[in-house]
């Protein structure tokens, strides 16, 4: 077996790792802070696929779970669909918001860890293909929040393939596919306002965030790569820990 079909192999396990039970706890958590309130629609079966990045029928599951426990009732029809019933779990808000934001800190800390030196690499002994596709990327058109993410994740795993490094691209991979799969949840919906003033763009925000990065690589400066990866991670984490605040009032 090739190195690539190996890869391939435990990415695939990665993916399969977000199961319906994984999707289920996400959603919980979401309706648990109010982020999905009594008689909200959930997003289709479609539009969570797209965000976690499994099969319909791993949402559908997920969903099911949700309705024998109380949490989501479904109606067919044309104005039918999956709506909160009610409020989920019995820890405050507070409390939940604390457990995940330590689990935010710990994956920032790891990516923070990697990410910064993969940057530098790819500066370093990156392809010039490689490097010119990283500028490249940011000029992809980017509509709403789910097209953020998918060029988002593009872009950082590109960065860490254009290394060389496979066990560090694998790092890479594993920390984000871990940190979002219940993150996107969170981040469904949310009041991105506060993150973001209300008339710029998603597709704007996504090349001002990575384009000092993408340039450090393409002109082969490591020392420069690894540090605006650095600050883009950390600029990540305190937009995350203020999507958050949104959440941590009382019940």
């Amino acid at each position: 077996m090739s190195k690539s079909e190996s890869r391939d192999e435990r990415t695939a396990g990665m993916r399969q790792a977000a199961s319906h039970a994984v999707v289920a706890e996400a959603l919980r958590q979401r309706i648990a802070l109010g982020g999905f309130g009594p008689g909200d629609k959930l997003p289709t079966e479609r539009e969570l696929s797209a965000v976690f990045g499994v099969g319909r029928n791993t949402v559908r599951q997920a969903v099911r779970e949700l309705a024998e426990e109380g949490l989501v009732t479904t109606t067919l029809g044309r104005s039918g669909g999956t709506r909160v019933a009610r409020p989920g779990g019995e820890r405050s808000r507070a409390a939940i918001t604390a457990t995940i934001q330590a689990s935010l800190r710990d994956y920032m800390e790891y990516r923070l860890a990697i990410e910064p030196y993969a940057a530098r690499l790819a500066a370093e002994r990156g392809a010039g293909a490689a490097r010119r596709n990283l500028v490249a990327m940011l000029d992809t058109e980017v509509a709403d929040l789910g097209e953020y993410h998918r060029a988002d994740t593009g872009f950082h795993l590109g960065i860490a393939s254009a290394g060389g490094n496979e066990v560090l691209a694998e790092a890479v991979t594993r920390a984000r596919a871990e940190m979002f799969v219940g993150g996107n949840a969170l981040w469904l919906g949310s009041d991105w306002s506060r993150v973001y003033p209300t008339e710029r763009d998603f597709g704007a925000a996504f090349r001002e965030e990575h384009e000092a990065i993408a340039l450090a690589v393409l002109s082969g400066d490591g020392a420069a790569a690894e540090a605006r990866m650095r600050d883009h991670l950390l600029d990540s984490h305190r937009q995350f820990l203020a999507l958050l605040d949104q959440f941590a009032g009382n019940d």
